[in-house]
């Protein structure tokens, strides 16, 4: 993993902690790149992890949203927090995670599985495999942010049996967060 600390951080002070998670067959220094969030976080503070995905077996980089058990990306996130925390002055209850496609994924699977340590999501081009929608049992209401296009042929807006629908997520979360 990759952390940018804004030169603004003041060990004294706990600040926000964001995950910018990469798509399938990226990596951490293309997304730090790609979704550049440094600028930003040099004015408002917070600290930025770029974590890599495990290797597949193409050696293409993923997070396990589709039911891996050999691979557990949530206790790794979830560990990550944990080891930053040791080092920074970590604001845990502004632990938020974004991410670009495979990473939009996942940031969804974190607002489902590991909602007592996250705070909001924000998915670009991502969704969520329709199963872990329908068992999702995030713990408080969670802010939740998707962009996605409509022609989108790799990540359907629509949905395509695996992947959840838009629509049916922003719906989810809005009943959910009882909007």
């Amino acid at each position: 993993y990759r952390v940018y600390i804004p030169e603004v951080y003041n060990p004294a002070v706990s600040v926000p902690l964001l995950f910018n998670l990469h798509g399938y067959g990226s990596n951490n220094i293309e997304q730090e790149i790609y979704g550049d969030f440094r600028p930003v976080a040099d004015t408002a503070c917070f600290i930025i992890v770029h974590p890599n995905g495990t290797l597949d077996n193409m050696n293409n980089r993923f997070w396990n949203t589709f039911g891996n058990a050999s691979v557990d990306d949530i206790g790794f996130l979830s560990a990550l927090i944990d080891t930053l925390s040791k080092g920074l002055n970590i604001d845990a209850n502004r632990v938020y995670s974004t991410g670009l496609s495979n990473g939009g994924f996942m940031s969804y699977d974190l607002a489902c599985g590991l909602s007592t340590r996250i705070a909001a999501v924000a998915s670009v081009a991502g969704s969520i495999i329709t199963d872990h929608l329908n068992s999702c049992t995030a713990t408080h209401p969670m802010p939740v942010m998707e962009i996605h296009g409509t022609a989108d042929g790799t990540v359907p807006y629509n949905g395509n049996g695996l992947f959840a629908p838009v629509d049916s997520i922003i719906n989810h979360w809005a009943q959910f967060n009882n909007c």
